[in-house]
């Protein structure tokens, strides 16, 4: 423990308030006004000075994954706050090793004091709470795991009585307004579920289905569940896809049947999930109103099992520039195919197969093999380039690489500024909310406005982070660059592999003209 003079003001503080139901958290005792007044009560009785207040209502103290949390640990890493004060050990969180690790590591480390009123702990002062610490700690831990248990417990029985406990209903179905754990008919999808095992009974493929689904403008899975504002409008969601289809014509919900515990947490401290064995599935028939008859749906999937026969003889190739040629206009992949007609393997967008009668991007055919023997010889140009110009490349290398990193960051920063003055916001809702400012319809339209805006800031913020970590992924240095062209230079067939090291993207446009995106590069693509 740390021994500071009592000089109580000169702390820059801020109040970390967290309340979750998952916890098992007593919504009374701990509430967060009651929380808020309990804090308030002992910075005015101590003279502390209050900088910032963080909430996390609603999130786990199982882990560190929480909004309010992330941005109280960036005002303390910019010196805005230099003190924690929080009601109990248990809110600022319940497992054993991560919050240990903040309280007898990072707070001491970085100077900053810890306060847990009720616990009559201090890392500045010896108290009472300071043996007891490593105790309450456990006995958080050991309470999160035992709630845990027992909310999977309950969720276990509830699924063995046929009480629908999934995040999302399936498309057809929604929950019943009386009974959120029964699923009834959804009336403007469940015709749409219908009209598909009709069409497919009656002898239409999924790809003819789903033309006929998006001509008659019918909401597609992906619009029904994603929030309008939050989708992603290039990949085109009021489109109906086969694949779409496909999973409703194979997924038993339809009969009235109902299929639960198909994944499950690794542990109740992560979030992710492992899938469960099939003989472990809970299944319950009867459970709602069934949307196709099990004639009807066993029809479907005898047909279903004759069109997935696939001859042995079929090809399989695998081919080197897979996945990495994309159509310089849309931006989607390049589809690689056999003709077998004429014998050969060719390529065109796949967003111009799928969708050209809706008119999505336009034709951008090109014989695969003469792609593949111009990049080679492309290559071999770049990799003699390098030999003899060694000096010039990697000055210019350097200096790109450095360049773009440098914008990437900024952009990272501008995100990361961007997402916590909406948390900031959001907190402040919260206030206006709780003190009768503005009514709970005005701060949930509010509150989903913000939300919207965080998901895109995030979705920038990710894209920029993996392009960052692609661009230090590939940043190899100079003997590893002697060895990847010296390597290419000798062997007369290339490996997937070899491209790889080479070749970022490649690039068709409508005028056949092909960009190269080297990741050993000069300044700008070379275009063909």
């Amino acid at each position: 423990m740390f021994n500071r003079k009592n000089d109580d003001n000169t702390y820059k503080v801020g109040l970390y308030i967290r309340l979750s139901r998952e916890d098992g958290d007593n919504l009374e005792s701990e509430s967060i006004s009651n929380q808020r007044t309990l804090l308030h009560n002992y910075i005015e009785q101590h003279h502390f000075h209050v900088i910032n207040e963080y909430v996390d209502d609603g999130y786990s103290g199982g882990n560190f994954d929480r909004p309010g949390f992330k941005r109280m640990l960036k005002d303390l890493e910019d010196k805005k706050i230099n003190c924690i004060i929080t009601k109990d050990l248990s809110r600022l969180g319940r497992d054993h090793i991560d919050t240990g690790r903040y309280i007898e590591r990072y707070f001491p480390e970085n100077n900053i004091r810890y306060i847990a009123v009720n616990d009559d702990y201090d890392t500045f002062r010896e108290s009472s709470g300071s043996d007891m610490m490593p105790f309450r700690l456990s006995m958080n831990d050991i309470y999160a795991k035992d709630i845990s248990k027992k909310v999977r417990s309950s969720l276990m029985a509830m699924k063995e009585e046929g009480k629908f406990c999934g995040s999302m209903p399936s498309y057809g179905y929604k929950r019943d307004d009386a009974d959120k754990h029964k699923l009834v008919p959804d009336p403007k999808t469940a015709p749409v579920v219908k009209k598909i095992f009709e069409l497919y009974t009656l002898g239409y493929g999924s790809s003819m289905i789903a033309d006929i689904l998006t001509q008659d403008k019918e909401p597609t899975p992906v619009m029904i569940k994603n929030h309008t504002s939050r989708l992603d409008k290039t990949n085109h969601p009021e489109i109906w896809k086969s694949s779409s289809v496909n999973n409703i014509l194979k997924n038993r919900v339809y009969t009235g049947c109902t299929i639960q515990h198909i994944m499950q947490n690794v542990s109740y401290k992560s979030k992710k999930k492992k899938r469960v064995p099939k003989s472990e599935w809970i299944v319950k028939e009867n459970t709602h109103e069934p949307l196709v008859d099990k004639n009807t749906f066993l029809l479907a999937q005898s047909i279903r099992n004759k069109s997935n026969n696939y001859e042995e003889g079929r090809r399989k190739v695998e081919y080197i520039l897979s996945q990495m040629v994309y159509c310089k206009d849309c931006g989607a992949r390049m589809a690689i195919s056999y003709d077998n007609k004429r014998d050969r393997v060719t390529m065109n967008c796949s967003n111009y197969r799928k969708f050209s009668k809706y008119g999505i991007c336009s034709s951008h055919y090109m014989n695969y093999t003469k792609l593949e023997q111009e990049l080679y010889s492309r290559i071999g140009e770049l990799s003699y380039q390098y030999i003899s110009h060694r000096e010039e490349f990697e000055h210019i290398l350097k200096r790109e690489c450095k360049d773009t990193k440098e914008e990437l960051l900024t952009q990272i920063e501008k995100a990361k500024q961007e997402i916590d003055n909406l948390r900031r916001k959001q907190d402040a809702l919260y206030d206006d909310k709780f003190h009768e400012v503005i009514d709970v319809t005005t701060y949930k339209r509010l509150f989903d406005r913000t939300m919207s805006d965080m998901d895109k800031w995030n979705l920038k913020m990710a894209s920029c982070q993996k392009e960052l970590e692609s661009l230090s992924k590939h940043s190899y240095n100079d003997k590893e660059y002697v060895t990847i062209i010296e390597d290419y230079l000798k062997i007369k067939h290339p490996t997937r592999d070899m491209i790889q090291k080479i070749v970022d993207k490649i690039y068709i446009g409508k005028d056949k003209k092909i960009e190269i995106y080297y990741k050993i590069k000069k300044e700008d693509p070379v275009i063909i």
